[in-house]
């Protein structure tokens, strides 16, 4: 089985980087709008058994209603949540697990598809997130392979720690994939891009922030 995750954290305390430029109702707007493009994209993909990691009830209710798996968020973290993401995976069966953020709304199945093909002659493949230096997908097979390092540089971590394992290690450049909503500058960006296939995210932001 290829698994797949989706890590979401609590939808009152999603994009607090937006602050300057959206209040509380409108953050909590756009994250929702974010969780029903990303369990879009996971429905896309059934060639990947899909779990979302969360803490949040609403989040959890959402993921079940359109049929995904679900694991509790722990507490301690991003990294922490996909550590028991992965745990839940392998204990099913799962021979390889791909991450996926909930804020990629860019993202669609030939994503994907890139990602589970390089993984077939990969044990790592890591997707670059803009120009930050952070890590926007990762593929491990085994599941349990190289332990998450997502934040500031995890990119270079990510690498590190598939160098010390001795594995096969693929960088793969996917620019929807690598545009996440943060800032009010990856709103713009996101907004500039044309739009290809049905988005939540895309009503939403249109609206609250008109060009």
């Amino acid at each position: 089985m290829d698994a797949a995750l989706i890590p979401v954290k609590e939808l009152t305390r999603a994009k607090s980087r937006l602050a300057g430029d959206f209040d509380d109702a409108a953050r909590l707007e756009i994250a929702r709008a974010l969780l029903d493009d990303a369990l879009g994209l996971a429905l896309s993909a059934p060639f990947f058994t899909w779990w979302v990691v969360t803490a949040d009830a609403e989040v959890a209710g959402a993921a079940g209603a359109r049929g995904l798996r679900t694991t509790a968020d722990p507490g301690g973290g991003l990294n922490t949540a996909l550590d028991a993401g992965i745990a839940a995976a392998a204990a099913e069966g799962a021979t390889s697990v791909t991450i996926v953020p909930c804020d990629v709304p860019l993202a669609f199945r030939g994503d994907l598809e890139d990602l589970r093909d390089t993984g077939a002659t990969s044990d790592v493949v890591l997707v670059p997130s803009g120009d930050d230096g952070g890590t926007n997908a990762l593929y491990l097979s085994p599941p349990g392979l190289v332990t998450p390092r997502f934040g500031e540089g995890s990119l270079k971590s990510h690498l590190a720690a598939a160098e010390e394992r001795g594995v096969r290690c693929s960088i793969l450049a996917l620019p929807r994939l690598a545009l996440d909503i943060d800032t009010v500058e990856d709103v713009d960006a996101f907004l500039a891009w044309p739009r290809r296939f049905p988005s939540r995210t895309g009503d939403v932001l249109e609206r609250l922030r008109p060009a």
